[in-house]
C-alpha cells in the first residue's frame, strides 16, 4: 500500500484543481458583469479580416485622390477661371498722370505704341483677389505683368515690374501704384479678316473705279498676311503675295470710325515711300467717297 501512496496523492490533487475550476466557472456564470467583460476581451482578441482592411485603405486612397484633384483644379492662384477677352486694340491711360499709349494684343504677341517686341500669356485662373493675370515678356527678356479687372470694353490694370513682380509671384502681394485705365479702341481692327472683307467689298462694287483693276482669277484670299511692324490699333498693314509666288504688294488700312483710308503700294519695293493710290471708303458698304492717284 505504501508504494501506491504517491498515486493517491496525485489523484487527490487533480480532483482539487478540477473542483477549483468548476467553482471559478460557476462564480463567472453567477456574475453577468464578469461574463460580459470576458466576452469583450475575447472579441478584442479576434483578428480583423483582411477584406475590411483593404476596403478601409481603398476608401482612404480615394478620398486623398479627390482632395488632391480639387487642389490641383483650384491652383495656388485662385479658383475662378479667367474668361476675360483682351484680344484686339486698347487705349491705355494713367489715371493719375493721364499718359496714353496704344496696346494691341494679337494671339500671344503684343504691340505697344506700334512696337511689336512683346509676347504675352493670360493665366488660366484669376488670382485670389479676382484679378486676371497677364504675363508679358519684354524686349529685354525681363518679365512684367498686368493685373486686370473689369469686363467688356473697359478695364483697370495694375502693373508688376521688377521687385513688385517678384513679390507678387512669391506671396501674392498686390502693389500700390497708379491704376491704368484700358478702353477698347473703337476705331481699331479686330482682325486681318475684317480688313480683307472690306477690301473685297470695295473691289467687287462695280460703282467703284478701283474695281476695274482687279483680275479675280489671280486672286486667292489666303495670300494675305499681316505685317506686324506697322499694324496696331487703327492701322492694319497687309501684304499680298502674287499667286506665282514672286513679288507682291502692300495695302495699309487706317480706320477713322465709319470711314477707312486705304493706301495701296504696287510692288514690294514701293513700300513705304512710294504709294500708288489712296482712297477713302464707307466702312458699311465699301463705297469709295474720295480717291487720289499718287503716282502722278
Amino acid at each position: 500500500m505504501k508504494s501506491y501512496s504517491w498515486m493517491i496523492s496525485a489523484i487527490l490533487a487533480a480532483m482539487v484543481v478540477a473542483g477549483c475550476g468548476k467553482e471559478e466557472k460557476a462564480q463567472t456564470e453567477d456574475k453577468p458583469e464578469v461574463k460580459e467583460e470576458q466576452k469583450q476581451k475575447e472579441k478584442q482578441s479576434e483578428p480583423v479580416e483582411a477584406e475590411d482592411e483593404e476596403t478601409t485603405s481603398d476608401e482612404s486612397a480615394t478620398a486623398e485622390q479627390e482632395e488632391k484633384s480639387e487642389e490641383e483644379e483650384a491652383t495656388s492662384d485662385g479658383v475662378e477661371e479667367a474668361t476675360l477677352d483682351i484680344s484686339g486694340s486698347w487705349v491705355a491711360k494713367g489715371k493719375d498722370d493721364g499718359v496714353k499709349s496704344k496696346w494691341f494684343f494679337n494671339n500671344g504677341e503684343l504691340a505697344v505704341n506700334e512696337k511689336y517686341d512683346y509676347v504675352y500669356k493670360v493665366e488660366k485662373y484669376k488670382d485670389r483677389h479676382g484679378y486676371t493675370v497677364v504675363k508679358i515678356i519684354r524686349d529685354d527678356n525681363n518679365m512684367t505683368a498686368l493685373l486686370l479687372k473689369g469686363e467688356g470694353d473697359s478695364l483697370e490694370a495694375l502693373t508688376l515690374e521688377d521687385d513688385s513682380f517678384d513679390q507678387y509671384f512669391t506671396d501674392g502681394t498686390v502693389p500700390d501704384g497708379q491704376v491704368i485705365e484700358f478702353q477698347r479702341d473703337g476705331a481699331a481692327w479686330d482682325s486681318m479678316d475684317e480688313a480683307v472683307d472690306l477690301w473685297e467689298l470695295v473691289h467687287k462694287n462695280k460703282a467703284n473705279e478701283v474695281s476695274k483693276n482687279i483680275f479675280w482669277e489671280n486672286y486667292e484670299r489666303d495670300l494675305w498676311e499681316v505685317v506686324e511692324e506697322g499694324t496696331s490699333g487703327d492701322t492694319m498693314l497687309l501684304h499680298f503675295s502674287n499667286i506665282s509666288g514672286a513679288g507682291g504688294s502692300f495695302t495699309k488700312f487706317v480706320s477713322h470710325g465709319d470711314r477707312v483710308e486705304i493706301t495701296e503700294y504696287n510692288g514690294n519695293a514701293s513700300y513705304p515711300q512710294n504709294p500708288s493710290v489712296r482712297y477713302t471708303v464707307e466702312r458699311a458698304d465699301g463705297k469709295v467717297v474720295e480717291m487720289e492717284n499718287l503716282t502722278q
